[in-house]
């Protein structure tokens, strides 16, 4: 593991790769962020600092992904969906699932954020169906994902 660090941070490409890693584990559960940075916490050399930055990192690429499943909702919600009776009853479902939720919204989307229940990938399809502010859903997936990944990393690395 050491020399596949080594080699990605000569170039500083250990930021982008994580980056891109962190996209793609925001919708397909095999590749796994938590996984990775609890590697990194317990199995690197890297600085505290630096586990951070990529934490950081993880969370705002995962929030990436989050944001355009948010936007990808919206369109789904806003889509002519008339001529699709399936479309138009499975959009009906989720606006009653939001309806039930609408006190807590909020909360829904900082525990999907930091403890991940419900998924957050299903919480950002969610908000943008029913129509929750895209800064509010944002602000709140950005700061629940540092939370998350920051807690993770340093409990590796201190665990270890």
């Amino acid at each position: 593991m050491h020399s596949v660090l080594q080699s990605l941070d000569s170039f500083g490409g250990i930021y982008v790769a994580m980056f891109l890693f962190a996209i793609l584990s925001g919708v397909f559960p095999l590749a796994n962020s938590e996984a990775a940075m609890i590697a990194f916490g317990a199995a690197s050399s890297y600085s505290v600092p630096k586990l951070i930055v990529l934490a950081v990192i993880t969370a705002l690429g995962q929030s990436v992904t989050h944001a355009s499943v948010y936007l990808s909702g919206r369109g789904l919600a806003k889509a002519g969906s008339k001529s699709r009776p399936k479309l138009e009853a499975r959009i009906a479902k989720a606006r009653e699932l939001g309806a039930r939720w609408e006190k807590s919204e909020l909360t829904m989307i900082a525990l999907g954020a930091t403890v991940g229940i419900p998924p957050q990938v299903l919480v950002a399809l969610l908000a943008g169906v029913i129509g929750i502010r895209m800064r509010t859903f944002v602000s709140i997936d950005i700061a629940g994902r540092i939370a998350r990944f920051v807690t993770i990393v340093l409990v590796a690395h201190l665990a270890r």
